[in-house]
């Protein structure tokens, strides 16, 4: 089909003086494939460049945000080891004990144990 349509077009095509036909209408052809294939191929480049680039973003965009979670936590070891001068030590201990009632029936008593402690700042 497309052969068909190829040669119709090929020799339906008038001829400039001194060129057959043939060579007239091929002539054309090629040259409007040549341009044809010059504009897809600008057009793969430019999909392949932008391609990169946003594949370089990407990749820069990751690597900013891990030296940044590095650098955070680097900080915040620092900060415990060396700056802070400050320790939690308990400030006040109860312990409770004592006995409940849990069924009326059975009349059983319940032994409980509670013990409470709080925290405070303290420095070293």
């Amino acid at each position: 089909m497309i052969k068909l349509l190829l040669h119709s077009w090929l020799f339906s095509l008038p001829y400039p003086d001194g060129v057959s036909q043939p060579q007239s209408g091929l002539s054309q052809m090629l040259q409007f494939l040549k341009k044809r294939y010059r504009g897809l191929k600008m057009k793969f480049r430019t999909l392949k460049l932008f391609k990169r680039r946003r594949d370089a973003r990407k990749r820069i965009r990751t690597t900013e945000k891990g030296v940044q979670a590095l650098i955070i936590i680097l900080a915040l070891v620092v900060f415990l080891l060396a700056g802070c001068s400050y320790r939690m030590v308990p400030n006040e201990t109860k312990i409770e004990y004592g006995t409940t009632e849990t069924d009326a029936k059975n009349s059983k008593l319940q032994e409980k144990k509670f013990i409470t402690q709080t925290w405070k700042w303290n420095k070293r």
